[in-house]
């Protein structure tokens, strides 16, 4: 009886101690009020696809010679503005001015040909009248008239002709002037200076190039992967990155080839922007193309914390126990960054007052 009652008393004391020692490692968790929560979810976000493009003119000119010559002084260089009409060389062509030179003294003579033959219509025309008038009068025969009318039709007959000659001479003038003005060379457009291909003492040809003259409005030539033709569409606004300038602008869809290059198994579009200072034909630029939606873990980058070189967030649990967790992220967007790795939708995390928690609080209120 009295070993029962012993053993019972052992049991008991055994049980007091167990207990005691659980109470002794209860943990202590520090608690965090004043922060705020959020459960992640997944979100659809628009995807971009950003490709190499090149800036062009909208409308470049090609300036050609249109004689043979030497070029003995030109007035610009690549880069310079120029206005339409504008002077922007000179060739020196000794046939061209013979030729003008000749022109001119034939139309002179010829003017001074039909001045000859007014005056020798005019006496023959008076001639005629007087010997008319004899004529009625039986005062002359009538071969003498005959021979005077004679000379009056072949006057009249002499001016047609000398005003024709005056006109075929002004004609040739007018040509050789023409050719004479092939000699400077003028800007057929208001614009750029784009590139320079001829140098003083140079020889020119008809149809080689000179000069390639860009106008001030200029646009983005890309070329787009096949598979993302149907994202793109005519009026719709692209952004588009001049790397030269170190600017961002936006520009609009103009033009679409639904040509495919057998190729490079892309299409071209034509991107118009707007007036840009110091853009030139040629410049790099990148386009930024949209390539449809994807879903996407996205937690605000508040939420975000920094331990040297890697990234964190504080995940609450069903309890309101914080733990660090080491996440990999990825790009930004606005306000929220993409979470690659180390989380998943449904989770609770911390996402202002990051600064107040440390791993193993607890959150209440």
């Amino acid at each position: 009886m009295k070993k029962g009652i012993f053993l019972l008393i052992a049991m008991m004391i055994l049980v007091v101690s167990c207990s005691s020692s659980e109470e002794g490692v209860k943990v202590e968790r520090p608690v965090v009020r004043g922060v705020k929560t959020e459960v992640v979810k997944t979100m659809e976000v628009p995807q971009t696809y950003k490709v190499t493009a090149t800036v062009r003119s909208s409308n470049t000119s090609m300036v050609s010679a249109k004689l043979m010559g030497t070029v003995t002084e030109i007035m610009v260089k690549t880069g310079d503005r120029v206005k339409k009409g504008d002077l922007l060389l000179r060739i020196s062509s000794p046939e061209i001015k013979a030729r003008l030179r000749q022109a001119k003294d034939g139309l002179r003579e010829a003017r001074q040909a039909y001045e000859m033959a007014k005056r020798n219509l005019a006496l023959a025309e008076k001639t005629y009248n007087r010997f008319k008038a004899l004529l009625a009068q039986k005062a002359v025969s009538q071969q003498e008239f005959d021979e005077v009318e004679t000379k009056y039709d072949l006057a009249r007959l002499g001016l047609k002709r000398a005003e024709a000659a005056v006109k075929m001479a002004e004609a040739r003038v007018r040509e050789a002037e023409a050719f004479n003005a092939y000699t400077l060379i003028r800007s057929p457009v208001t614009g750029r200076v784009a590139e320079k291909r001829i140098d003083v003492g140079s020889m020119t040809a008809p149809g080689m190039p000179l000069f390639i003259i860009e106008e001030p409005r200029y646009r983005v030539e890309v070329p787009v992967d096949e598979s993302l033709l149907k994202y793109v569409r005519k009026g719709m606004p692209l952004k588009v990155s001049i790397e030269a300038l170190g600017i961002e602008t936006e520009g609009r869809v103009e033009e679409i080839s639904h040509q495919i290059d057998p190729a490079t198994r892309t299409f071209k579009v034509k991107i118009g922007l707007k007036k840009i200072e110091g853009l030139m034909g040629g410049q790099f630029a990148r386009v930024t193309i949209p390539s449809g939606v994807k879903k996407e873990l996205l937690v605000p980058k508040s939420a975000v914390v920094h331990r040297g070189q890697l990234t964190a967030l504080y995940v609450v649990d069903e309890k309101g126990v914080v733990s660090l967790r080491f996440v990999r992220l990825g790009k930004v967007l606005d306000h929220r960054v993409e979470v690659l790795s180390g989380l998943n939708p449904g989770e609770r995390i911390v996402t202002e007052g990051v600064e107040k928690v440390q791993d193993g609080a607890i959150i209440k209120g």
